[in-house]
């Protein structure tokens, strides 16, 4: 059976970043060191996390700077991995293209590839107010595309726009993602696939977050 420890799953990132120097991992991925913890902040959607590259973990940071463990997904731990290892020092250009706009995109994003939103359809698609609350609470700042849409900071250099189109008597409800063109400069099609399936799993689950309050047990 394959390892499903994060640790030994991506021990050459965890290498590789350990090896890095902090400044220059700090310049180029728009994230801060703190000394102290020997960790790396970085927020993902609204919520800080400590990459520490000695013991191999990734904690979320809570209030009054406490440090909490919580599960985190192989998506996000590849995603925190690849983007501090491997990012490149560009700016967003705040111009959105399709997963079809993509190099590569339109044969990459079919069949089990397939961007997954239809669980955030059938929760939001027939309820736009829920959708732009749902972004809101993920730090969304709301956009000008479809009936309702959002825009968020997944990583320092990587954004997604959220869009709703509402169902009608002819077409049922459809969300799509759009990204900002610099994308591929960071990620390769596999991981701009994560991306999209770690923020999915955090809207999904914004209820069952809100009813255990704002830091885990």
């Amino acid at each position: 059976m394959e390892p499903r420890d994060p640790k030994e799953v991506y021990a050459s990132y965890w290498e590789k970043l350990a090896a890095l120097h902090s400044v220059e991992v700090c310049e180029r991925a728009d994230v801060t060191y703190q000394v102290d913890k020997t960790g790396y902040c970085l927020p993902f959607v609204n919520t800080p996390y400590l990459v520490v590259p000695d013991s191999r973990e990734i904690l979320r940071i809570g209030s009054g700077k406490t440090l909490k463990s919580e599960p985190l997904s192989l998506d996000f731990h590849l995603l925190a991995l690849y983007y501090l290892t491997e990012c490149k020092k560009i700016e967003p250009a705040r111009r959105w293209v399709s997963e079809k706009d993509l190099k590569g995109g339109e044969m990459f994003f079919r069949g089990p590839h397939a961007l997954q939103l239809q669980d955030i359809e059938a929760k939001y698609g027939n309820d736009p107010e829920g959708f732009a609350r749902a972004g809101k609470r993920l730090g969304g700042v709301e956009m000008l595309y479809g009936d309702r849409a959002f825009g968020l900071d997944v990583l320092p250099r990587i954004l997604l726009v959220y869009v709703l189109w509402h169902g009608d008597k002819e077409f049922p409800p459809r969300i799509r993602v759009l990204f900002d063109e610099t994308i591929q400069d960071h990620f390769p099609l596999d991981v701009i696939w994560c991306a999209v399936s770690e923020v999915n799993r955090r809207l999904i689950g914004l209820d069952m977050e809100q009813g255990r309050g704002s830091d885990p047990p």
